[in-house]
C-alpha cells in the first residue's frame, strides 16, 4: 500500500500521482487539517499496513527536522520508507505529473543505471566498486552507464540524465546547492533541461538534502522541478566509510532485484543507526527504478569514453 499524508490542497494537486499508484496498488490518503508536530502514536497509525509513505509537511520545515531518517517503524516494528516534500500547494504540480509518469513505467525497462562521480580517486573507486559488485557471474542485472566526470562534461551529462533512466547514483562532494563534481551541478541544470524524469536519484554525499543557507535543498528542487520522482540525500556531513557501506548495500539490493526506491534503500541500509540517520528520502518513496525503452536506446549513444580509451577515427 502507498500512503499519502498532505493538506487538502496538496492532495488535490497530487492527484495525478495518486491515480498512478491506484492503478498499481492500494492507496491510503490522509488529509492534514493543520501542519503541527506529529506524535509517535499518530505516525504509527499512518504507517500501519503501508509499504511507503509520502509526507507533505509545512513548507518552512526542512527535511532534517521533519523526519528522523529515511525510515520509520509501523506498529509491528516493520521498517517503512517515508519520503518528504514541502507543501508548496500548486507548486507541487510539476512533481505530481512527472512522478506519475515514472510510476506508469511499471512495464518498461529495469534500470538503466547511470554511475556518476567527481573526478577524484576516492569517488571513482566507489563507482568502480559499485559496478564490480553489481556483477553476478560476470553479468549485469540491467544496463549500466559510467558517466563519471573524467568521462563526460556537465552539459552532456544533464542531457543524458533527462533521457528517461531508471536510476542514477552520484559519488563525490556535495553541498546544499548541488554537486561539486562536473564543475558544479545545480538543480536548475536538471530541471530546466526538457526531457523525461529519472525514476530515482541517489546522492551518496554530504548535505544535498540540507537547507543550509538555501531556501530549498538541491534534492528538493530536483524533485519539485520534475527531474526525478524520488531522491535520497544527506542532511548533514557523512563519513566516507558510511558511503562505502551504503554502496555495498545498494549493489546487493539491486543485484537481488529491488524495483522501487524505498525497497532498495531498506535492503541497503547499514546496521549503524548513525549512518542511516544522516539520509532522507525526498519525493516518492515507492518510485520505481525503471526507465523507458526509448531512454535506453538513447543512453547507449551517449559518448562518455574513459581518458585512456582510444576514440578511433
Amino acid at each position: 500500500m502507498w500512503g499519502l499524508v498532505a493538506s487538502r490542497l496538496a492532495c488535490r494537486v497530487l492527484k495525478p500521482l495518486l491515480r498512478a499508484h491506484e492503478r498499481r496498488r492500494a492507496v491510503r490518503v490522509i488529509e492534514l487539517q493543520e501542519h503541527t508536530d506529529i506524535d509517535a502514536r499518530t505516525w504509527a497509525r499512518w504507517l500501519a499496513g503501508t509499504d511507503g509513505l509520502l509526507f507533505v509537511g509545512h513548507r518552512r520545515r526542512a527535511p532534517r527536522t521533519s523526519l528522523p531518517g529515511p525510515f520509520l517503524k509501523d506498529p509491528t516494528g516493520r521498517t517503512v520508507p517515508v519520503g518528504w516534500l514541502p507543501d508548496l500547494g500548486e507548486g507541487l504540480q510539476c512533481f505530481a505529473s512527472n512522478a506519475a509518469r515514472v510510476v506508469d513505467r511499471q512495464d518498461d525497462v529495469r534500470g538503466p543505471l547511470a554511475l556518476l562521480g567527481q573526478w577524484d580517486a576516492r569517488y571513482l573507486h566507489l563507482a568502480e566498486r559499485m559496478e564490480s559488485n553489481l556483477r553476478s557471474n560476470g553479468r549485469m542485472p540491467f544496463p549500466i552507464f559510467r558517466w563519471t566526470s573524467e568521462r563526460i562534461m556537465r552539459d552532456d551529462l544533464v542531457k543524458a540524465l533527462r533521457l528517461g533512466l531508471g536510476l542514477a547514483i552520484y559519488f563525490g562532494h556535495g553541498r546544499s546547492k548541488g554537486w561539486a563534481g562536473y564543475h558544479g551541478l545545480r538543480a536548475e541544470h536538471l530541471t530546466e533541461e526538457p526531457g523525461e524524469p529519472l525514476g530515482a536519484l541517489l546522492s551518496i554525499t554530504c548535505l544535498t538534502a540540507s537547507r543550509w543557507r538555501v531556501g530549498l535543498s538541491f534534492l528538493e528542487k530536483v524533485v519539485l522541478g520534475g527531474a526525478a520522482a524520488g531522491t535520497v540525500g544527506a542532511v548533514s556531513r557523512v563519513k566516507h566509510v558510511d558511503n562505502m557501506r551504503w554502496m555495498l548495500g545498494l549493489a546487493r539490493a539491486l543485484r537481488e532485484g529491488a524495483l522501487c526506491l524505498g525497497q532498495a534503500l531498506a535492503q541497503a541500509a547499514p546496521d549503524d543507526d548513525r549512518a542511516q540517520a544522516a539520509y532522507r528520502i525526498i519525493g516518492d518513496p515507492m518510485a520505481p527504478m525503471l526507465g523507458t525503452i526509448q531512454g535506453l536506446s538513447r543512453a547507449v549513444r551517449v559518448r562518455a569514453p574513459a581518458p585512456d580509451e582510444s576514440i578511433g577515427s
